[in-house]
């Protein structure tokens, strides 16, 4: 079928609305048409009434003249009005069925393509070309247009009366015809009336040769009898049949068929046979051509024309205005009418007008002044006779003017606005359908058609939904047709297109063909809402070979490919209506025993999990009866299996998230396995990202180790599910390249089943399933698969996305993603596998108490271990020992003492007061030790010497073992303390490799190895609360009063102090007074020191220097004072200089005061206890330096730092509970300031000798400068306010004297005045002056000794009061002075002021040149230390007494 043009368009009203010529012919003419294929004679002129061109120029009602150049004719054969028959919903369906089967294009619309919505096709393509049977059906039924009495289009202009010239007597004949009966009701009973043009033609047929003389004469006659219109016609001119030209005869034969095509589509089918124009040819096709122009020039347009002016003067009084309307209504209302009833006449219940009333003049002078193409008059006349239809309630004639008004707007091409022309159609379909007494439902259904056609000649598409949509629901296939159309419109709207509302009414349009039982288009349109909503996805190729075939053969047997339905209605978000097409087309996929693609439907359905319950109930119950269905009719062939994933469905149904997915090592035993980066320095060992199977950094297992795979299944929907046996499909690559090309019979893995999972509506579970792998390789896990509620076989593949390359350019303009190998794992022969068990691991603990528990690690593997360690992440609550391959039970111990602490303390009874030990100072870290192989110490990188990487690594066990041998059990003793109080998770890993020991436990990253992380939770409760405090000792500045606070927290225990332990690098301890206590510092103690539940004792101790450490004068400073001094000169190298410090600091001497207050001492010098409580002081001072020294990094801390400084006291007290558990402990407190000045490292600041090194890094700087001024900050903020020299006064005799000429006596006191140098760091110059009391007056402004009450003048100075002097450090000078008193009693000599300057020493001051922007030392601590003045702080009190 041609497409129609926009023009063609416009002409198809025109066609419809077209002038009709009656035919009668007589009877010796049908024998003449008869033989081209014809009919009638007026079949033979229907080709020719179409565009016939006029070329006339002709006037309208006003006079003015206009061009017609061209006009529409139709022939009819017969002219009556009948009763209409109204159209049913059967006759429609049956009509519009008839319209598809025409029609066997009925694939999806162009404009849906692969990649969505073509946009070009949209702009350029008609409507008409994606639903050709529309234009079939749109066609038929203007066909259908018949005779009424409202209208005039129909009746006749004319008739034209056809004899042949074969005939004796062609007058006689023609005459004979003006009395046919279709002439006489055509007088009578039509538009045209009396004064209807009679048309004569004398048809002279070619193959009467006898009649061609005579031909003239009898046109002569025809002419004389009946004037100018007439005409002669010669036709069958191929008298002989002549065949040379072929071309000839079709295009003969096309004139009629493509007439037929056009105007009948439904006959034209029936006739594709018949061969038209036979006897024909194109000069005779021509001649009928021009004989139908003729008529229609000379004769019927000017009688039309005559007409028109004939019934304007006929109707002027109608039309004549507003003030006759009034006058005619007043008369009708007022006065007589006169209007008879005549006029009127009733069809059907319905008013109509007689055909020479003046309404119906005036309706028929619109129609022909319509016809004529005068469509401005027309409009006005309509308007006028249509204000008389409605007074008379002529709703008919109402309906039809209103029609042709907005018929008439349309037409004159001019965009109105709608309320223009839509009220009209609207007010015109409403009358049709409602308002008259039958309804005529054609009329109205014809007015919606030319509606719709007129609205798409003038390209307003979005009125056409609203007027297609007036078709009542109740057409059935009528309704679908125009519903369809309407979703066309939505498509062609000038902004954008509307697809939600496309689809919507498309949906309508299915569900409408599917009520009316025509299947194909129904399956179409849901397949175009389909599309339409997945415009963003690009479909496979096999789905859209589907969408373009004929329904029946998308429905059949040969259906080629799974549809990707289920990935469509994911990519959807209407939710209602992918649910309500997919149901939809699975229920049309069955009426059609299309099993295939209707299970592909319903499980796309099952997709959805917006649908209610019961209709998901119903929908999945839909789907597994379909599955069995489809399994009995291909009961010939393979039913679909679980074995390979190509064979079962692929269902969304449950889902499972593969990125939640877990794959577990040996998932019996407890803690988390994987392949963990252990790196030296203390760090947690990292777990390391699963990268690619052909690298070593993944998830490995040993052979025929269980791995469990644990995935999250979650059912979206509302009702309860089960599947049945769920299990894993793997995809094995062999490592091995000459086994993976032969034929190995054995299973390379084994992969477990769940029998079933149920699954209630939107509940979420975890099903685990486990692969035991058989041989070295990689395995990959790709899928699922299970069988929904024990019928469906379901397939769900399991990939994840992989990293994003941005390695290229082409990576980064088009996405690339790497091969993603999370759900893999390697199989690995080598790889260790080790089973590891914590036992007698406590869950609480009292704080300090001491439990034995231990790891027991068994090699599973096939070859030995020989790197095996361990990591703790609270390293002081462990102490680790030794391990021992053997049953930890073999290890029972007496019950003589408190089994759980056997084998912790060592008790004796030879433990030494006070003993001094050289012990190394270095900050180890102590947080990993090795138990299998040796640890290395060799350089990790080029910037780190031998000794820091010494410090930096693991601690090496007393015994460790060479490596632990298949089916071997290594048992690793491990002491749990209470370490603080609180709720805390201890973390420990057991790490292992294969690699070779001398290599594997070397660098700053020594192995990656395969560990199992624990968490353990323990709550540690309190025992003993310890704090300590320091008094100055009256006795000897030197000395200090250390008192320990010990308070028991138990409700009901005793808990018994056994012995206390200092270690220091300067001072020793001895006891001042202890509960229980003789009242000695040198008691035996025979009785225990016991705290009752909630009570608190103090224990006194002395600290005093030892032995060489107080002597000052035989030892070098740099001796003395090691750790401080490596302190400052590591932090000065590491702040100035580009080498950083890699020197250990020295060894110290430590000295160990014990006071044993029961009957057993413990040893923590000689014993394994000394070195975890090393351990954990080395803890606590990293985590200490970590916090304070924020800006240095972790590696650096042993380099800068010593384990132990000079003057800090550590402090251990060892206890044991009365009764109970019998349990044992100790508590500890490390670096206990005594209150000597600890401000040594701000003198880290100052530069060395050599000065600053340069850098060129700005970045270098900046952190230069940070790190100083952090440094000053924290050391002016901790920085306690003590005298680096204090001064003693000490009287040694008292002697009497009487003076001269007087009875008083008074008494003469010598002193021993000491001044201590606190600093260890600087020698100070010193300038002495003793005040009297008569001199007290200088101390005043000062602000010291304000509160001296003694009498000023009860005594005095006597001899050299001012004594210069200097004093090393540490050290001390004496000077004797003596004093005059003139009474005995208690007087107060603390009178003195002490100037102070230190020595200058090798170091240069901080110059600021130097360092770009530095922050100097503070002037405070400079005049603190380096230059001041001191004042008695307290008083000095003697007693004055004869001897």
């Amino acid at each position: 079928m041609p497409r129609p043009t926009l023009p063609q368009k416009r002409d198809f009203v025109a066609k419809a609305f077209c002038p009709r010529i009656l035919v009668l012919s007589s009877p010796a003419i049908a024998d003449a048409c008869a033989v081209n294929g014809c009919t009638t004679f007026a079949d033979l002129l229907a080709p020719f009434g179409h565009d016939v061109s006029t070329q006339v120029t002709i006037q309208d009602s006003q006079g003015a003249p206009y061009f017609l150049d061209k006009v529409n004719v139709k022939f009819t054969t017969d002219f009556k009005i009948e009763k209409h028959k109204q159209p049913g919903k059967a006759e429609i369906d049956v009509l519009v069925r008839m319209s598809v089967a025409n029609d066997a294009d009925r694939k999806c619309a162009p404009f849906l393509t692969d990649q969505g919505i073509d946009t070009n096709v949209l702009a350029t393509e008609d409507i008409d070309s994606w639903a050709p049977w529309y234009t079939v059906f749109r066609q038929q039924w203007i066909n259908e247009m018949q005779a009424s009495e409202h209208e005039s289009f129909i009746h006749p202009v004319a008739c034209m009366l056809v004899a042949s010239s074969s005939e004796d007597d062609p007058v006689g004949a023609l005459r004979a015809l003006q009395s046919h009966a279709a002439i006489k009701r055509v007088h009578s009973n039509s538009f045209g009336g009396p004064s209807v043009l009679l048309y004569y033609v004398l048809v002279h047929d070619g193959r009467d040769t006898g009649a061609l003389q005579k031909i003239d004469q009898k046109f002569d006659q025809v002419r004389r009898a009946f004037g100018q219109n007439s005409s002669l016609l010669k036709i069958n001119s191929n008298v002989e049949l002549i065949e040379a030209n072929n071309s000839d005869r079709e295009k003969v034969s096309s004139v009629w068929s493509n007439n037929l095509l056009m105007t009948q589509p439904l006959a034209a089918a029936a006739m594709t046979d018949r061969v038209f124009g036979s006897m024909l040819t194109m000069r005779d096709v021509a001649a009928l051509k021009d004989s139908v122009k003729q008529m229609m020039v000379r004769s019927v347009v000017p009688h039309m024309q005559y007409m028109i002016r004939v019934l304007s003067d006929q109707t002027a009084n109608q039309r004549r205005g507003i003030t006759g309307r009034l006058f005619s209504a007043g008369r009708r209302y007022f006065g007589a009418s006169t209007k008879t009833t005549s006029t009127l006449v009733a069809v059907d219940g319905d008013v109509y007008f007689r055909y020479d009333s003046p309404e119906a003049l005036m309706r028929k002078l619109a129609d022909y002044s319509f016809m004529l193409k005068d469509f401005r008059f027309a409009q006005s006349v309509y308007q006028v006779a249509r204000r008389d239809f409605q007074s008379e309630k002529a709703w008919k004639c109402y309906a039809g003017a209103q029609e042709m008004v907005g018929v008439c707007k349309l037409m004159l091409e001019i965009h109105a606005s709608r309320a223009e022309f839509d009220s009209n159609f609207e007010d015109a379909a409403a009358m049709y359908f409602h308002k008259t007494q039958t309804p005529c439902q054609y009329l109205a259904l014809r007015s919606i058609i030319i509606y719709y056609e007129l609205l798409k000649h003038n390209k307003l598409y979005s009125f056409a939904p609203g007027a297609l949509l007036r078709t009542p629901s109740s057409m059935g296939a009528l309704y679908g047709l125009v519903s369809e159309q309407a979703a066309y419109t939505y498509l062609k709207f000038s902004n954008h297109p509307e697809l939600r509302k496309f689809s919507f009414y498309t949906m309508i349009a299915g569900q409408a063909y599917k009520k009316s039982e025509i299947g194909g288009l129904a399956h179409r349109c849901f397949r175009m809402v389909r599309m339409a909503l997945c415009t963003s996805m690009s479909k496979s190729s096999s789905f859209r070979e589907i969408e373009e075939k004929d329904s029946s053969e998308a429905h059949g047997a040969n259906n080629k490919g799974d549809t990707d339905i289920q990935h469509i209605a994911a990519s959807s978000n209407w939710t209602s209506i992918d649910s309500f097409i997919n149901h939809e087309l699975g229920l049309q996929c069955i009426s059609t025993q299309n099993y295939k693609e209707a299970l592909q439907y319903f499980m796309a359905l099952l997709s959805d999990d917006h649908i209610p319950a019961k209709l998901q109930a119903k929908y999945l119950q839909e789907l597994l009866q379909l599955f069995l269905e489809s399994s009995d009719s291909t009961a010939g062939e393979t039913k679909p299996a679980t074995q390979k994933p190509g064979t079962a469905m692929e269902l969304s149904i449950p889902t499972i998230d593969p990125c939640m997915t877990r794959i577990i090592m040996s998932p019996d035993l407890e803690g988390e396995d994987g392949i963990y980066e252990w790196r030296q320095g203390g760090a947690a060992p990292s777990r390391i990202a699963n990268n690619a199977l052909n690298t070593t950094a993944n998830l490995c297992c040993s052979v025929g180790e269980d791995v469990a795979i644990l995935l999250v299944v979650s059912n979206p929907l509302t009702v309860g599910i089960t599947l049945n046996g769920f299990t894993l499909a793997c995809d094995f690559k062999s490592v091995d390249e000459d086994l993976s090309n032969l034929e190995v019979t054995s299973p390379a893995f084994d992969v477990s089943s769940v029998d079933s999972v149920v699954l209630e509506g939107g509940q979420t579970v975890m099903v685990s399933v486990t692969i035991t792998p058989y041989r070295a390789g990689d395995l990959e896990i790709i899928g699922a698969r299970y069988l929904l509620c024990d019928i469906l076989p379901v397939y769900k593949p399991l990939k994840l996305p992989g990293k994003r390359l941005n390695d290229t350019a082409e990576q980064r303009t088009s996405p690339t993603y790497s091969p993603d190998t999370r759900l893999g794992f390697r199989v690995d022969p080598g790889f260790p596998r080790l089973e590891v068990f914590l036992d007698e691991f406590p869950d609480t603990l009292v704080s300090g108490s001491m439990h034995r528990a231990s790891v027991r690690i068994i090699n599973r593997g096939l070859h030995p271990c020989h790197n095996i360690a361990l990591w703790l992440s609270h390293s002081s609550f462990f102490d680790v020992r030794s391990p021992e391959k053997g049953d930890i039970n073999s290890d029972a111990l007496e019950n003589s003492e408190c089994i759980n602490t056997q084998g912790m303390y060592v008790y004796s009874d030879t433990v030494q007061e006070t003993e001094q030990v050289q012990v190394t100072n270095v900050l180890r870290e102590c947080s990993m030790f090795v138990i299998a192989g040796q640890s290395s110490s060799s350089p990790a990188s080029p910037g780190l010497a031998d000794s820091e990487d010494s410090a930096r690594s693991l601690h090496q066990l007393p015994k460790p073992i060479e490596s632990l041998n298949p089916k071997e059990t290594l048992t690793v003793p491990i002491w749990i303390r209470g370490d603080r109080v609180g709720a805390h998770t201890l973390r420990l890993a057991i790490g292992a490799s294969m690699i070779q020991a001398e290599t594997a436990l070397s660098g700053t990253t020594f192995c990656n190895m395969r560990s199992r992380m624990f968490d353990i939770d323990l709550v540690v409760t309190p025992s003993l609360r310890v704090n300590a405090f320091v008094r100055p000792s009256i006795r000897n500045p030197h000395e200090r009063i250390l008192g320990i606070e010990v308070e028991n927290m138990q409700p009901e225990l005793d808990i018994e102090l056994v012995q206390t332990t200092f270690s220091s690098g300067y001072y020793k301890l001895t006891p001042l007074y202890t509960p229980n206590s003789s009242g000695s510092g040198t008691s035996d103690h025979q009785d225990r020191v016991r705290v009752g539940p909630h009570q608190t004792i103090n224990l006194m101790y002395n600290a005093s220097p030892y032995g060489s450490a107080a002597d000052t004068k035989s030892t070098a400073p740099e001796e003395r004072a090691s750790p401080e001094m490596f302190t400052i000169n590591a932090l000065r190298q590491y702040i100035f200089s580009n080498e950083k410090p890699a020197t250990l600091p020295p060894p110290i001497a430590l000295v160990y005061s014990n006071a044993v207050l029961g009957k057993r001492g413990i040893d923590c010098v000689h014993s394994s206890l000394q070195g975890y409580i090393s351990r954990s002081q080395a803890s606590r001072r990293r985590n200490l330096l970590r916090g304070a020294y924020s800006l240095i990094p972790d590696k650096y801390l042993p380099v800068l730092f010593p384990l132990y400084e000079t003057f800090s006291i550590d402090f251990v007290l060892f206890w044991s509970e009365v009764g109970g558990n019998c349990r044992s402990g100790h508590h500890s407190i490390s670096g206990i300031d005594l209150g000597v000045p600890h401000d040594y490292i701000v003198e880290a600041l100052n530069p060395p000798p050599k000065g600053i090194a340069r850098t060129w890094l700005k970045d270098t700087v900046r952190e230069r400068e940070a790190l100083i001024q952090s440094i000053a900050d924290r050391s002016t903020m901790t920085r306690r306010q003590e005298r680096p020299l204090d001064v003693s006064i000490k009287l040694i005799n008292v002697s009497s004297s009487v003076s001269s000429g007087a009875d008083s006596a008074f008494y003469l006191a010598e002193v021993d005045i000491t001044v201590y140098n606190h600093s260890w760091r600087h020698a100070y110059d010193f300038a002495l002056d003793l005040i009297s009391p008569t001199e007290i007056s200088k101390l005043v402004p000062i602000g010291v000794r304000l509160d001296y009450s003694g009498s000023r003048s009860a005594w005095s100075w006597c001899g050299t009061t001012h004594h210069l002097m200097s004093v090393a450090p540490h050290g001390s000078e004496s000077v004797r002075a003596r004093l005059a008193c003139s009474s005995a009693g208690i007087i107060d000599i603390g009178l003195w002021e002490l100037n102070v300057q230190a020595r200058q020493t090798d170091s240069q001051p901080l110059a600021l040149s130097d360092v770009s922007r530095l922050t100097t030392v503070d002037s405070k601590y400079t005049s603190k230390n380096v230059e001041c003045t001191l004042h008695p702080l307290q008083p000095c009190f003697v007693n004055i007494a004869a001897n």
